[in-house]
């Protein structure tokens, strides 16, 4: 899945939450709840580092890498893509580091005898970050087996899940959509409470993210063609023609056009 769906769908998850927080959380604290969902739903990519043309010059020479880059990135070493940052593990660990850590040793630094390791006033935006990690995984499921057969979701066991080839890496505007659709309800839901002060009702940012989720499961399944495939796709560029085709069929010409230029414009695959 293409890094701009996945940052909007850990947007997406970090809104339902925000949106089940208590009426008397400021709303700054609900948008920092919101980007670390954004965060967390782009940051298990890192791993694709590997890629970067410089990486053996750099990252391959500091840690002393016996094989390439291109090599790792589609290997299935720890930290290849798919591989760690694509866990369960990763997402609490991670989370842990960029959220809670600082507000740790902020305590630790004002000699305060009593704090624990998940800060109360840190873990609505914790859940935040991993409900944004683990909303990644789910989207690379359903993308090509390729070399890695998966993601490693419950590393470090060597299992990987998903691989599904449902849909094809990119041009799933539908997808975007509809991900993009379910944020922009929970921030009307939340701005249309907020003035209130009253309890918020959870059950509507429940019935969203439900809805959204059926919705994109009928989507995914009533693609028409198969995008599986293991190692390397012999027939790459005509999956990903078929892929655009497909947006075109779902969303009509105009819609599928005005996406298409939306794509162009970006410096990265949409």
């Amino acid at each position: 899945m293409d890094i701009l769906t996945h940052t909007v769908s850990g947007l997406a998850a970090g809104s339902v939450l925000a949106n089940m927080t208590p009426a008397d959380v400021p709303v700054c604290k609900k948008w920092r709840i919101m980007i670390a969902g954004a965060v967390g739903g782009a940051f298990p990519d890192m791993d694709a580092i590997s890629l970067w043309s410089r990486f053996d010059a750099t990252i391959g020479r500091w840690f002393g890498l016996e094989h390439s880059g291109s090599v790792i990135y589609s290997g299935k070493f720890w930290y290849s893509h798919h591989a760690f940052f694509h866990s369960v593990v990763a997402a609490l660990a991670v989370g842990w580091l960029a959220v809670c850590l600082p507000s740790v040793l902020r305590r630790m630094t004002r000699r305060k005898t009593s704090f624990g390791l998940f800060p109360k006033s840190c873990k609505p935006v914790y859940f935040g970050f991993v409900a944004g990690w683990l909303a990644h995984l789910l989207g690379d499921c359903i993308t090509p087996a390729s070399t890695w057969g998966g993601v490693r979701m419950f590393w470090p066991l060597p299992v990987y899940v998903g691989g599904w080839g449902n849909v094809w890496w990119w041009n799933n505007y539908d997808l975007f959509l509809i991900i993009t659709l379910c944020f922009l309800l929970n921030l009307a839901w939340m701005t249309a409470t907020a003035p209130s002060g009253k309890r918020r009702i959870r059950a509507v940012p429940a019935a969203i993210a439900l809805i959204t989720f059926l919705w994109l499961a009928v989507q995914v399944k009533s693609r028409q063609t198969d995008y599986a495939y293991e190692g390397h796709a012999t027939r790459y560029r005509q999956l990903e023609e078929a892929s655009k085709k497909e947006q075109q069929r779902i969303l009509g010409t105009g819609m599928y056009r005005w996406m298409e230029k939306l794509d162009n414009k970006l410096p990265f695959y949409f």
